[in-house]
């Protein structure tokens, strides 16, 4: 690790072990966090997609009902199916998922700030490896329990987001630490 300092190990000795366990965590929970937020906005754009269909059955049907009454089933049926879905829009599971996808990904972010916080600590050498091994399995526990909050039947997130988000941590980490201050 270029220009790491080593943490004292607890025993006497020093060790890098457990600072590299702990920045291999805070490098999965960004991506995790990136994951997590560009699940939400693909599905944002499903929830956008239903809201502009509703408005234009909605608005369009009642305008077409006017203009042309020679068809009143029609614009009835248009007009009904809009109601429907507006009464259903909670009912669709993307609606609900990206409701918990927004959640989690806030939830996320806030824990990823903490982490990046005891980073600091651990890279400076201030942190004892026995203490780091709590702060790590602590950081497992919280984003375990957050995912289980809000996809308690669990979220699988397409492979093509998965490999974008882990692109988009690794420019992140690149960027914002030099070689310096990473191991």
């Amino acid at each position: 690790m270029a220009g790491r300092k080593r943490a004292n190990s607890g025993g006497g000795g020093t060790s890098l072990r457990q600072p590299d366990l702990y920045w291999k965590q805070l490098q999965q929970l960004k991506a995790a966090c990136v994951c997590s937020r560009l699940y939400r906005n693909q599905l944002g754009w499903r929830v956008r997609i239903v809201e502009i269909v509703k408005a234009v059955g909605s608005s369009g049907g009642v305008a077409g009902w006017l203009v042309f009454k020679e068809y009143p089933f029609l614009w009835t049926g248009i007009i009904a199916a809009s109601q429907l879905l507006d009464a259903l829009k909670h009912v669709f599971p993307f609606a609900k998922t990206h409701k918990a996808a927004s959640d989690l990904t806030v939830a996320l972010e806030v824990i990823y700030i903490d982490a990046e916080e005891e980073w600091e600590g651990i890279f400076a050498g201030k942190v004892a490896d026995d203490a780091i091994v709590k702060r790590r399995t602590r950081l497992r526990k919280l984003q375990l329990a957050e995912e289980r909050r809000h996809f308690p039947e669990g979220v699988e997130f397409p492979p093509k987001l998965i490999a974008l988000a882990n692109d988009e941590a690794e420019a992140y980490f690149r960027l914002t630490y030099s070689e310096e201050s990473a191991p």
